[in-house]
């Protein structure tokens, strides 16, 4: 268990590999004096320079280009490093998304009140013509998990398990939640931190799934978790996709994230980083 945090510094990291002029100023009006905003651009191609120059232009933010690895792990693990443990709380979202009114203050109070080492928020989705909330669950019948791009962590915590791992791809998250249990810390849902969440469509959305889709093997395969057993069924997939509203298209979501759970099977025998 980790101590109570001392102080009330809170860095939100962001790593971005397009415009983030929107999410940084939705973050930019509920940072406090001495929190800050680090966006990390780790893109295939570089930034605008008018992107650039609207997240600097009132000094509440940094911005870091790390263009030599892809992912949000690797992104996020770079802009922890560059804050050197200068912050208390550890934030994370990302680009392409809109954090809520109150979202960090929200996020961070259990983590300030000492009741909580690791926090994850909640998703708003538009799908099928109605706003469904998505909250993290218990993922493959095992521990709770939380978003990567809604969730924060005390630097304490953040210290003792290393940062995010790039070995699981996309499930970074879910994994750091799942060793955070394991090291005996307190993890809580805190369904009042809201991130309206942008669902892709079409090939995007298929390309996003099939990642998924390796990375829940990788996961698994970290965890030493049997993957006849945890990995959910086509139907299953479809389903879930079509029940929690969390898939712009069920069938393409499901599809995909299935093809993607055969070829990390098949071909991701080393478990090794993906990128997305």
């Amino acid at each position: 268990m980790i101590d109570h945090v001392g102080g009330m510094d809170r860095a939100v990291v962001l790593p971005a590999a397009s415009c983030v002029c929107r999410q940084a100023e939705a973050v930019k009006s509920q940072l406090g004096a001495a929190d800050c905003l680090v966006v990390v651009w780790n893109g295939r191609r570089p930034a605008s320079h008018t992107c650039a120059t609207t997240v600097l232009r009132d000094g509440m933010a940094v911005w870091i280009e790390f263009p030599t690895r892809l992912g949000a792990a690797t992104a996020r693990n770079h802009g922890v490093q560059w804050m050197n443990g200068r912050a208390h709380i550890l934030a994370f979202t990302d680009a392409d998304d809109v954090v809520h009114q109150d979202w960090l203050s929200e996020l961070c109070a259990p983590l300030v009140a000492g009741e909580a080492d690791l926090v994850g928020g909640v998703l708003k989705v538009v799908s099928g013509g109605r706003t469904r909330t998505i909250t993290p669950g218990r993922d493959y019948w095992y521990r709770q998990a939380v978003f990567g791009g809604n969730c924060a962590i005390t630097s304490k915590a953040w210290e003792l398990l290393g940062g995010l791992s790039a070995r699981v791809g996309t499930c970074e998250d879910t994994d750091l939640a799942w060793r955070a249990s394991e090291f005996g810390l307190r993890v809580r849902i805190v369904p009042t931190a809201i991130v309206h969440y942008s669902l892709r469509r079409g090939i995007q959305e298929w390309r996003q799934r099939v990642i998924w889709g390796r990375s829940s093997v990788a996961l698994l395969r970290a965890h030493g978790l049997a993957l006849s057993r945890h990995l959910p069924s086509l139907p299953g997939l479809v389903r879930d996709k079509r029940v929690g509203g969390f898939a712009s298209n069920p069938l393409i979501a499901g599809l995909g994230q299935f093809a993607g759970q055969w070829w990390g099977r098949l071909f991701d025998t080393d478990a090794g980083p993906l990128v997305r």
